[in-house]
């Protein structure tokens, strides 16, 4: 901890060193509320921007929450004309919103300013959002996150830099996280800059005022330096999480394909729930999903990851868990078209629903990432060979015994997500062999005189060629 005789700015000069939080940044856009804090990291930026080589630009939005918003917004813009700092202002209707989007004021108010943020910062060519976040909004948050049950990652509290909440290309940079309230006020009286009060702070009926104004007085009466034993707690568990995260990075799928990630079931069983959250919130954004994670989910996952079997949802993504594999998927169950029962023509092809069978009496090329092939004997094949959709009852003869299709394709470890892609091909009474677009199962396909089959997508359509824009004379 730096000397108590320091400087506010000398704290945050070293505590932004520390972390690198200006690194490689030619402008920064500060939020500006107008309250003590926000007005302190204003002033404080404006000091160091000289320093790193960046410009300051303010940006405050109004949230029509009180009848006084508006004279917050005017305090901004004059006190950022008289310190010669470009402004954006923006507004929004909080009230409005949230009713619209079914979710709370609180979360509304962040959601609509964060985005507004992000436009300013766009709009304004910057690679980072600062706040005016303190010490205090840092012990707040480990109490807020403890309360809502969160893990090793909500005990971080605040980080001095995360991602920029719905702008992940841009950073959130929190500089004075080192400073206390008290110490934002000294900032401010110092400069002789006049802030504002938001009275909506006093307010009970929010948690974070109640841990404020209740939960963290009398903490601090059983023990005065609470504030310093969380910030601690805080501290370790940042460092803690540093390996979850490494671990997360580390555990890399087998296959990736639009609406889909694989992986291999014991990546996943080696993780922890923490690093299982943080490995799918990474692929919900190559899925393009939203992950909606609670402890619940959480412990469902682990018991199916534990059991090699079953499924759970979370929110956007579901997980699937079988045949020693596991798969991250998004927007549903790929439809596939039904189809009727048809002979098969041998060779040439068959068309199934959108899908293609083809067959041959030579084995197919072995080309890089074409579908699997059935060879199937000659023999096998009594009456006329059909194909249709997988029955439930369905029976083959493999490996010397008549068997269950459904229990050949669980020995076969083919997850349950590929059967329901498979098409049986069938003879008089049993299936000879089924094929899929990753499955292709027969018996007795050593010999000469045998089918190939293999299903493939069908053929792209003719391309047309142009004649060309017509010429008149």
């Amino acid at each position: 901890m730096p000397p108590p005789t320091s400087s506010p700015l000398d704290r945050v000069r070293r505590f932004t060193d520390r972390e690198r939080l200006f690194r490689r940044l030619s402008k920064v856009v500060v939020a500006v509320s107008g309250g003590a804090d926000s007005v302190a990291a204003l002033l404080l930026l404006r000091e160091l921007a000289e320093e790193h080589g960046f410009e300051v630009v303010a940006a405050h939005f109004d949230h029509h929450l009180r009848a006084d918003s508006g004279g917050d917004r005017a305090f901004v813009s004059d006190l950022c004309e008289r310190l010669d700092v470009p402004c954006m202002t923006g507004e929004g209707d909080v009230l409005l919103a949230a009713g619209e989007m079914g979710t709370g004021i609180e979360e509304t108010a962040r959601r609509l300013r964060y985005q507004f943020l992000a436009f300013a910062a766009e709009r304004q060519g910057a690679g980072a959002v600062a706040t005016g976040h303190t010490a205090d909004d840092h012990v707040e948050t480990v109490l807020h996150h403890l309360v809502r049950g969160s893990g090793v990652r909500g005990m971080r509290g605040m980080l001095p830099s995360a991602p920029l909440p719905g702008m992940p290309s841009l950073q959130l940079i929190r500089p004075i996280l080192s400073l206390g309230r008290t110490e934002t006020v000294a900032v401010c009286n110092a400069a002789g800059i006049d802030y504002r009060e938001d009275s909506t702070n006093a307010e009970l009926h929010a948690t974070r005022n109640r841990i404020r104004h209740v939960v963290l007085p009398q903490l601090r009466e059983e023990n005065p330096e609470a504030d310093a034993a969380i910030l601690g707690l805080a501290e370790s568990a940042r460092e803690l999480f540093r390996s979850v995260e490494q671990a997360a990075d580390l555990a890399q799928p087998r296959d990736r394909a639009p609406g889909a990630v694989v992986f291999d079931l014991e990546t996943l069983r080696s993780l922890g729930s923490e690093a299982r959250l943080l490995l799918l919130e990474r692929e919900a954004t190559f899925l393009k999903a939203e992950v909606d994670a609670n402890r619940t989910r959480l412990r469902n996952l682990d018991t199916v990851l534990s059991r090699g079997t079953g499924q759970v949802s979370f929110g956007g993504v579901t997980v699937e868990v079988s045949a020693g594999v596991v798969r991250l998927s998004g927007g549903g169950e790929e439809e596939v078209e039904p189809f009727e029962e048809q002979f098969v023509n041998i060779p040439g092809v068959t068309r199934a629903g959108e899908r293609v069978l083809q067959a041959a009496t030579d084995p197919f090329p072995d080309n890089a990432g074409a579908p699997p092939a059935a060879a199937v004997p000659a023999d096998r094949i009594e009456g006329a060979l059909r194909l249709r959709p997988l029955a439930p009852g369905d029976r083959m003869r493999y490996r010397g015994y008549r068997r269950r299709v459904s229990g050949i394709l669980k020995n076969a470890r083919v997850p349950v997500w590929e059967r329901h892609n498979l098409v049986a091909l069938a003879g008089r009474e049993d299936v000879v062999a089924v094929v899929g677009r990753t499955v292709a199962i027969a018996d007795g396909g050593e010999g000469d005189n045998c089918y190939y089959f293999r299903l493939a997508p069908p053929p792209p359509p003719p391309r047309l060629e142009s004649a060309g824009p017509a010429v008149t004379t």
